[in-house]
């Protein structure tokens, strides 16, 4: 296998062994006077030519700055112990993370960052769980979208911009925007699969690939002949997993969207996890050419294409 075949697909979620403090961040702002942000993004290229992401630059209880991925299918801040470390985070509850395949990762343990800041942006008391291997390949970790939830967030990914206005600010009308299902600070997009497959689907800007469930595939009758296997790395752990040989299309958020990039994950934990059939993952190459914007007290996602009003 060709070293550019060892791409990323992070996403997963955490079940504490205990109930240690998970509450949303506080953000430092004065409560008179709403503040909006623009932060910048950068290009995630763990590769060279293949940008599979954007990352933002974040340093964790005033330490070292650190890269971390901006992935929207994340629950919580997931650094290494080496970041852990750096940043002083104290050891906290045991974890398991669960990702793609059967067995859910047992290694690391969850905390609370005293600062996260983000550029001008400081948040308070952040969950964060710290894992004994490496997270992404390229970057030192991850962030999730859900951190910025107290804000309506405007993720334009060809523009690398994240914009975040305060709610009692913004005047997007609600009609244009569909509704998501909320589950444990993730939000999943009814999507129609070629016309013909209804189902739930991660949105995954962590996603280094589009995703299908095995269930989903086999509906579909399968991969294809032949089909090329991938390395790809999850939150628990990496695993090579087939790649569809033919095209996609998915219909979701008033889109259309065709990707040939699509492997095949298995879903079942993950799904069992969340207490919802999950079918697949919109990953990084399905949502790189629009603009998000997210309500997360709502449930609510705006999916436009670049220059789209």
């Amino acid at each position: 296998m060709r070293a550019a075949d060892c791409l990323t697909l992070v996403f997963g979620f955490v079940v504490a062994a205990t109930s240690a403090s998970a509450g949303q961040p506080a953000t430092e702002a004065a409560p008179s006077a709403p503040q909006s942000y623009k932060l910048k993004l950068l290009s995630f290229v763990p590769e060279p030519g293949r940008a599979v992401g954007v990352y933002l630059k974040v340093r964790i209880n005033g330490g070292r700055t650190v890269r971390l991925l901006l992935d929207s299918g994340a629950e919580h801040l997931v650094v290494s112990t080496a970041v852990a470390r750096s940043a002083g985070l104290p050891a906290g509850a045991h974890l398991s993370l669960i990702g793609f395949g059967e067995q859910p990762d047992e290694g690391g343990f969850h905390t609370v960052a005293r600062s996260v800041e983000v550029g001008p942006l400081t948040l308070r008391d952040c969950p964060v769980d710290v894992v004994d291997h490496k997270v992404v390949n390229g970057a030192d970790g991850v962030v999730p979208l859900a951190l910025f939830s107290d804000f309506l967030v405007r993720l334009d990914l060809p523009g690398k911009v994240l914009e975040l206005t305060p709610y009692e600010s913004a005047t997007v009308p609600r009609e244009r925007f569909t509704g998501a299902l909320a589950v444990n600070a993730v939000l999943l997009l009814r999507t129609v699969l070629n016309g013909l497959h209804d189902g739930y689907y991660l949105l995954d800007t962590g996603a280094a690939h589009n995703a299908l469930s095995r269930t989903t595939a086999r509906e579909m009758g399968g991969p294809g002949p032949g089909s090329e296997m991938r390395r790809v790395q999850g939150a628990a752990g990496a695993s090579e997993v087939p790649q569809m040989r033919y095209a996609v299309h998915f219909r979701t958020a008033g889109q259309d969207i065709v990707s040939d990039d699509v492997v095949l994950v298995d879903l079942d934990t993950f799904s069992r996890y969340n207490g919802v059939k999950v079918a697949g993952l919109l990953g990084y190459p399905a949502l790189s050419r629009y603009v998000l914007t997210v309500d997360y007290r709502h449930a609510l996602v705006r999916m436009q294409a670049a220059g789209e009003e």
